[in-house]
């Protein structure tokens, strides 16, 4: 059973090829991975039989690991040549879309729910036109999930250099977890606050190994968990890290001194930033579009379905399922070093920081379903992918029967990247089409809605551009039977969106809900002719 549990990766990939629909986490193609789960179930069965008959060669064979750093290095130029395009990946053209038209009409885009992501993606971008770059987000998002790449990639290298396990191949625990991908140049709001975690993980790693470390340890951690909520507020079911440092680190005669202190550190840090949004800040927050006000938590009568049970599986198994195997198989045939790994406090601070993203992935609904809601389902891959590493550097021995597992991962990892890095020619022509579109509506408009009321600027640019979007894109599409129509209708819409703002009708929830309803129904419309028609006029 033991040996067993190793070629469990592999063959799980085997079987996967033979399913009647494809699983959306394997993106590559059939008879590629076919390949790789006949080849590493050979190379996984020559490891198991060295080690089983000849020690000689395994210590000759650990000899020859080579360094973590050059298998750093290695991994980084896959992860520079290959950003991930796929647009079905993610939020794809919606947030390229947002962003650059949030940039171009207020300097950047802001949201409460990633506050610091978006700002610094739009003033990237900003700074990089400037300078000669493309105006497309994409080539901030690039640069800054690349640079990411680079920081985290040194983090797991500088945690395996304090173990003096430099050369232990411990550095393709991370490289052989699917959430790394987050690195390849990809356009979301997820990656930098990913940062944050692995630096929030390292320090409570390195400050609850000494008691007397207590101030330093919540304080710190408050800070870094505040600063992390500012980069996305998911981040806010660290909160559960911070109570249970709270209650087990802090002393008793310092409780309350401590709580005190961290609470005035952590509002410290978010209520400034909040405030001025909510407040102050011209354009206001567009308060319709917040996971904050509005959380999308996943319907009750489904938590317990099967359905939920699958969407949390797959996001677990391609984010980190080599990690996850490798604890299990600690857990299961390594009891003593378990026990004793599991007792440490560093251990445990990681173990909650789990259990608080598993909250996150339970209850949070991903509305754009899978593979485009990959990325936000599965944030508790790093802390999983860091307990696996923790153990392994920690560990006195190298599994050797493990490399094959890790490098097994780490190919499957560069190959979706390979795969994910090919453009859809229809969405790249749309995108340019929207970017054209941008520019030409901002151009025409900006005058108009810098003389808005605040509180109206977000939500009217937002509308406004809808539905000028969908008639000029429209107008550009091949030719068939609803086009005027609903060219037509994008036109009304537009008019009796701006009429609502003008003579505040629009005040009014119901009449804004009625409006709503009709345009939605022509929105559904104009994206279903998208998906079935091709732009044959893009000059229009």
């Amino acid at each position: 059973m033991k040996k067993a549990t190793l070629y469990i990766p592999y063959f799980f990939l085997l079987g996967a090829q033979f399913l009647p629909t494809k699983l959306w986490f394997f993106p590559g193609e059939r008879t590629t991975y076919l390949f790789f789960s006949v080849f590493f179930i050979f190379i996984q069965s020559i490891f198991l039989f060295v080690v089983s008959k000849n020690t000689r060669l395994v210590e000759k064979l650990k000899s020859h690991i080579p360094p973590n750093w050059v298998l750093g290095i290695l991994f980084f130029i896959f992860l520079v040549l290959y950003p991930v395009r796929n647009m079905d990946w993610g939020d794809g053209l919606l947030l390229l879309e947002t962003n650059l038209l949030e940039t171009k009409l207020f300097g950047f885009q802001f949201t409460l729910d990633e506050i610091l992501e978006t700002i610094l993606h739009s003033e990237v971008s900003n700074l990089l036109f400037r300078i000669g770059f493309s105006d497309d987000p994409r080539v901030s998002y690039t640069f800054l999930s690349q640079l990411t790449g680079i920081g985290m990639i040194f983090g797991f290298l500088w945690t395996a250099k304090e173990k003096l396990k430099s050369n232990s191949f411990s550095i393709t625990i991370l490289l052989a977890s699917g959430g790394i991908l987050l690195t390849f140049g990809y356009a979301e709001n997820y990656t930098l606050v990913t940062g944050c975690h692995l630096l929030l993980y390292i320090f409570v790693s390195q400050y609850t190994k000494d008691p007397k470390d207590n101030d330093l340890l919540l304080y710190g951690s408050t800070a870094l968990v505040a600063i992390s909520m500012l980069f996305h507020l998911v981040s806010g079911y660290l909160v559960l890290l911070l109570v249970y440092l709270w209650y087990f680190h802090s002393p008793k005669e310092k409780k309350l001194k401590h709580l005190f202190i961290c609470s005035l550190i952590g509002f410290g840090i978010l209520l400034p930033w909040f405030s001025y949004f909510l407040f102050f800040h011209d354009p206001a927050i567009d308060r319709n579009s917040t996971h904050l006000i509005h959380p999308p938590f996943y319907p009750k009568n489904r938590l317990l379905s099967s359905n939920h049970l699958k969407e949390i599986l797959s996001v677990l198994y391609w984010n980190a399922s080599i990690a996850t195997l490798f604890l299990l198989y600690q857990f299961f045939f390594s009891k003593n070093e378990w026990k004793v790994f599991v007792k440490k406090p560093e251990t445990k601070v990681i173990l909650v920081s789990i259990l608080a993203f598993f909250l996150h992935g339970f209850f949070h609904n991903p509305q754009l379903g899978f593979p485009a809601d990959w990325d936000l389902m599965g944030f508790y891959w790093l802390s999983i992918t860091f307990l696996a590493h923790q153990f392994w550097i920690e560990s006195k021995e190298i599994s050797v029967e493990w490399i094959p597992p890790f490098l097994f991962g780490t190919v499957i990892v560069v190959f979706s990247a390979i795969t994910l890095n090919q453009k859809n020619p229809n969405k790249e022509k749309l995108w340019e089409t929207t970017k054209v579109t941008i520019q030409t509506y901002v151009n025409e408009n900006k005058t108009y809605i810098d003389n808005l009321p605040k509180e109206d600027k977000k939500f009217f640019a937002k509308g406004d551009f809808l539905f000028y979007k969908g008639e000029v894109i429209t107008n550009k599409l091949c030719d068939f039977p609803q086009k005027q129509e609903i060219i037509k209708k994008m036109k009304q819409h537009r008019i009796d969106w701006k009429k609502g703002f003008e003579d505040g009708s629009f005040k009014s929830k119901d009449s804004l809900g009625i409006f709503l309803k009709e345009a939605t129904k022509t929105n559904v419309e104009y994206i279903k002719s998208l998906e079935a028609n091709k732009i044959c006029h893009p000059m229009l």
